[in-house]
């Protein structure tokens, strides 16, 4: 049994929903907490150290430049109108290719798919995402196979979600593969989240 927390990176732009960290690492933060064991150590990283404004008016950071995080095991891009703009972000999308083959999991969530399809961290995979982007995402990586009937979608390399509603769906999803689906469950149950009748994830396994 793993005893250590898996890093997580979080990238960090201007324009990025805050939902989709928000909801994502509170469900990290829970997993575990009643034995007292951060199962997650989340960071905060970006092209450029500093604070992040979100599209919520709200800002999070500081956040650490790629240089001074160690290589994740887990990596989350969150959506919002900024992800657009970090498509150009070569230092960004330098990074994304450094540190891809060291992967453990990709999440990403809405438009933060594009920057994970610009980078190749889906190839090959089938992802949830809406109908708007599906032809944006083909053209950015012609493997990828879109589900736009799925909230959250589980490969084996990445995990999903089409909207940031689904940000929490997408931790509890990250944590059952992780951690176990009866660890998932007691999160979404000390949560208060209809995990599992309410929602729906679609899974395939390697």
């Amino acid at each position: 049994m793993r005893t250590r927390p898996y890093r997580l990176a979080i990238i960090a732009f201007d324009e990025m929903d805050l939902l989709d960290v928000a909801g994502t690492l509170e469900v990290f933060s829970t997993a575990g907490r009643k034995w007292n064991w951060r199962a997650i150590k989340a960071e905060l990283v970006s092209s450029s150290p500093g604070v992040r404004a979100t599209r919520a008016q709200l800002q999070v950071g500081p956040a650490r430049d790629f240089a001074a995080c160690p290589d994740p095991e887990l990596l989350l891009i969150p959506g919002g109108y900024g992800a657009r703009l970090a498509l150009e972000d070569g230092a960004l999308l330098d990074y994304l290719a450094r540190v891809r083959e060291g992967l453990t999991l990709t999440l990403a969530v809405g438009l933060g798919a594009l920057l994970a399809a610009r980078a190749g961290l889906l190839q090959g995979s089938e992802i949830a995402a809406s109908s708007a982007l599906e032809d944006e995402l083909i053209a950015l990586d012609p493997s990828i196979n879109v589900r736009t009937d799925a909230r959250t979608f589980a490969a084996p390399r990445c995990i999903t979600a089409a909207q940031n509603g689904a940000a929490i769906d997408l931790g509890l999803e990250a944590v059952a593969r992780l951690l176990g689906k009866s660890q998932a469950t007691g999160t979404a149950r000390e949560l208060g989240y209809p995990w599992g009748t309410e929602t729906l994830a679609v899974e395939i396994l390697p």
